[in-house]
């Protein structure tokens, strides 16, 4: 089995999947008393959905993904780690994969059309959150799969 090494969640890493969502280099607004509030992070136009996920580990393979394409895809990582492999817009290509870390307290904003698999939890069950437009899940999502399955390397 084709193996591929997880990447370091990065800006110029993710650049072409779409953004990586932190607080790192952000000026905090709020009270600094009682919080800090980084607003609009990332913004999703239109009527607009928070899903929660519980992911449950499982083999680093993927083989299966999925695309929107009329929103951003939102994903945040709670309480612990997860990968997500992605791909780029366009034909799905098993040599155009790609695997991130999502460290907690992270997440990512794929683009419509990126190529995205089911993330995978690190060590144990990790509490997600996506956030996309509303019923994305029923209305907007398309399959594909590559031939032949591709495992993750954290080493």
């Amino acid at each position: 089995m084709k193996m591929i090494k997880v990447k370091e969640l990065t800006d110029a890493n993710f650049a072409k999947y779409g953004k990586v969502l932190t607080i790192e280099g952000r000026k905090a607004d709020g009270n600094p008393k009682t919080h800090e509030w980084y607003p609009q992070v990332a913004v999703v136009e239109g009527d607009t959905s928070i899903n929660l996920m519980k992911v449950i580990p499982h083999e680093f393979v993927v083989q299966d993904f999925e695309e929107h394409r009329l929103t951003d895809e939102n994903l945040l990582a709670f309480d612990g780690e997860l990968i997500v492999a992605v791909a780029p817009a366009g034909e799905l290509a098993a040599d155009k994969v790609e695997a991130f870390l999502i460290p907690a307290g992270k997440g990512i904003s794929c683009l419509p059309h990126v190529w995205h698999a089911v993330p995978f939890a690190v060590g144990r069950e990790v509490m997600s959150a996506c956030v996309f437009k509303n019923n994305t899940s029923h209305d907007d999502i398309y399959f594909a799969s590559i031939d032949e399955p591709i495992g993750l390397t954290l080493a």
